[in-house]
C-alpha cells in the first residue's frame, strides 16, 4: 500500500489543493489518481483518488449527496474537483454528507494540471522521480538561504531545466526578475496582448512560438502580481508537469519576496523624499540613506507626473533595478533619480505616462526642492502643449521664476495689496482672479465655479482692478496678473497646483 495519504497531498503547497469537506478522512491512503468525467464507481476502485472538472458531479442538492455516498461506498480515497466553469456549485448538503462519512473533498486551482497530481501520486514510490523532487527541494532550500547570491534564481533553474526562463508582469508588460539575457520586447508585447482580456484569471498555459527545434511557452504564476513564467528552449527536452509545478511555485515565491521588498523600499523612500522636499531633514542625515539606495549623486534629477501613474512607475522602474525614490507631494508624483539614469528612465516611462516634466540636474541636496518645482512647471507645460516629455531647462516657459524665493518676490510685488486686502476684509479676491483668468475670463463659467451671481463677480472684478491698479481688459495687465498668480502658486507649495487643476477642467468660452 502507498505511504501517500490525502493529507500528504494537501500539505504539498505546490499542488494547491484545499480541503472543503471530510477533513477527518485525510489519513486515507492513495494508491492511484485518475481523472474521469464518467460515473466514477464504474471506473475507479479502492484507495484511488478521483480528479474531475465537475462534469460528473450533479448540480442538484440531493443528487450531490447521493454522489458522495456512492463514491465513498466504492472505497475511493477522495475526490478533487477543479475550480473551472464546468464545476457546479457544491451544496451544503453535499459537504455535510462528506463530513459525516469522513470522505475528503478537495478543490484545486485550474492552473494545477491533473497530470501533475497524478504524477505526484505515482512518484511516491518511484526512486528516480523522487530524486528529481529532491533536486528541486534543494533548489527551494538554496533560494531560502540565498547561498549563491551571485547567481540569480532564474539562472539556476534555467541551468537545471535547460530552458531559458523569464518572468513577465503581463499587466505592465515588464520583466520582473533579472536574467542573463533579456526577453525580447516583441515577445513581451505578444504575451501581454494574448492575455489582455484574461488578467483576472490568467491562462494556465499558452504557446507563443513553436517550431521543430524551438518552443516558447508561458505559464501563470501564483503571485498577487499578474505574472507569467516564459520558457524558451528545445521541445525535445522534456519537462513533466510535476517538475513544472514545482518550478512555478518556487519562482512565484521569489517574485512575492522581491515584490514585498520593493514595496517596503518604496514606503521608506517616499518618507525620505517627503522630508527632502519639505526641507525638514539635514543633508548629513539624508546622505547615508541615499547611499544605501544607490542615490549618492553626484547629480540628481526629478521627474513629475500625475499621481495615478505612480504605482505603474514604481513597478517598471523597480523591475529594472534603477535606484530611485518617489512620493506624492501636493497632489503630484515625484521621482528622484541619478542624472546618469535619466535617459533610461524616460525611455521606459514615456510610453506609459501621458505627460512628464523633468528638472535640470541638481548638484546639491538643498537644490532638490527647487528641482521638484521645476519638474512640476515642466509638467504644466507638457499638459498644455500635449508633449509627452518636457525638460524644464529647454522646453519650459522662460517667464517663470527659477526658485521659490524668486516666485515669492514676484507674487508680493504684483499681488501683495490684493492679498493684504483679502486678509483685512476676509474676502476672496485672489481666488476670484484665479478662477476668472483660469477660465479664459468667461463670466458665466467663473461665476458658476465660484458659486456666486454674475453681478457679485462684476463687483469683485472692479474691486480687483481698484486694489491692484490693473485693467482686466488690457492684455499686458492680464499677462502680468496671470504670471504673478503662477509665481504665487510656486511660492506656496500647498496651493501649487490650484491653477493647473482649474486649467484641466472643462472651460466655457
Amino acid at each position: 500500500m502507498s505511504s501517500l495519504t490525502v493529507g500528504d497531498l494537501v500539505a504539498m503547497d505546490q499542488i494547491g489543493c484545499t480541503v472543503v469537506a471530510g477533513a477527518d478522512g485525510l489519513d486515507r491512503p492513495i494508491v492511484w489518481a485518475h481523472a474521469s468525467e464518467l460515473d466514477p464507481w464504474d471506473w475507479l476502485g479502492a484507495d484511488e483518488l478521483l480528479m474531475t472538472a465537475g462534469l460528473c458531479v450533479p448540480a442538484e442538492e440531493e443528487a450531490q449527496s447521493t454522489f458522495i455516498e456512492r463514491i465513498h461506498d466504492s472505497g475511493l480515497a477522495g475526490v478533487i474537483i477543479g475550480d473551472g466553469p464546468t464545476a457546479p456549485q457544491l451544496t451544503s448538503a453535499m459537504l455535510a454528507t462528506a463530513d459525516s462519512l469522513n470522505f475528503p473533498i478537495l478543490r484545486c486551482s485550474h492552473t494545477t494540471p491533473f497530470t501533475a497530481i497524478g504524477r505526484t501520486v505515482a512518484m511516491a514510490s518511484q526512486s528516480v522521480q523522487v530524486g528529481r523532487v529532491a533536486r528541486l527541494s534543494r533548489l527551494y532550500e538554496r533560494a531560502r538561504s540565498d547561498v549563491d547570491p551571485d547567481t540569480s534564481l532564474l539562472a539556476r533553474l534555467s541551468q537545471e531545466l535547460r530552458y531559458a526562463l523569464h518572468v513577465v508582469d503581463v499587466e505592465y508588460r515588464s520583466p520582473v526578475l533579472p536574467t542573463e539575457s533579456a526577453l525580447s520586447e516583441k515577445t513581451i508585447h505578444s504575451l501581454a496582448v494574448r492575455v489582455s482580456d484574461a488578467l483576472d484569471r490568467l491562462p494556465a498555459h499558452i504557446t507563443l512560438d513553436e517550431s521543430a527545434d524551438y518552443v516558447v511557452t508561458a505559464h501563470a504564476l501564483p503571485t498577487h502580481r499578474r505574472c507569467m513564467l516564459v520558457m524558451a528552449g528545445n521541445p525535445s527536452i522534456d519537462i513533466d508537469a510535476f517538475a513544472l509545478l514545482h518550478v512555478r511555485t518556487l519562482i512565484g515565491v521569489e517574485v512575492e519576496k522581491v515584490t514585498r521588498e520593493r514595496e517596503h523600499a518604496d514606503v521608506v523612500g517616499a518618507a525620505l523624499l517627503q522630508r527632502i522636499l519639505t526641507g525638514s531633514v539635514a543633508t548629513e542625515a539624508v546622505t547615508p540613506h541615499l547611499e544605501r539606495l544607490g542615490l549618492l549623486g553626484p547629480e540628481w534629477s526629478v521627474a513629475c507626473f500625475t499621481d495615478d501613474f505612480l504605482r505603474e512607475t514604481r513597478t517598471v522602474i523597480g523591475d529594472r533595478a534603477i535606484p530611485n525614490v518617489s512620493t506624492v507631494f501636493n497632489g503630484r508624483a515625484y521621482l528622484l533619480f541619478s542624472v546618469s539614469r535619466r535617459a533610461e528612465i524616460i525611455e521606459v516611462l514615456r510610453d506609459k505616462i501621458s505627460a512628464i516634466g523633468v528638472s535640470p540636474p541638481a548638484t546639491m541636496l538643498a537644490q532638490i526642492p527647487d528641482s521638484a518645482r521645476q519638474a512640476s512647471w515642466a509638467l504644466d507645460t507638457a499638459r498644455s502643449t500635449g508633449e509627452p516629455v518636457v525638460y524644464y531647462a529647454t522646453d519650459a516657459p522662460l517667464f517663470l521664476p527659477r526658485t521659490a524665493s524668486d516666485a515669492q518676490r514676484a507674487a508680493d510685488a504684483i499681488l501683495g495689496k490684493l492679498i493684504e486686502y483679502d486678509q483685512g476684509h476676509e474676502s476672496d479676491l485672489v481666488e476670484t482672479l484665479e478662477v476668472f483668468l483660469a477660465n479664459n475670463r468667461s463670466w458665466s463659467e467663473a461665476a458658476n465655479r465660484l458659486g456666486i451671481h454674475r453681478q457679485t463677480l462684476a463687483f469683485r472684478l472692479r474691486k480687483i482692478e481698484s486694489v491692484t491698479g490693473r485693467n482686466l481688459k488690457t492684455s499686458s495687465d492680464i499677462a502680468i496678473l496671470w504670471l504673478a498668480l503662477r509665481a504665487r502658486a510656486v511660492a506656496r507649495p500647498d496651493t501649487e497646483h490650484e491653477l493647473s487643476d482649474r486649467e484641466s477642467r472643462p472651460q466655457t468660452l
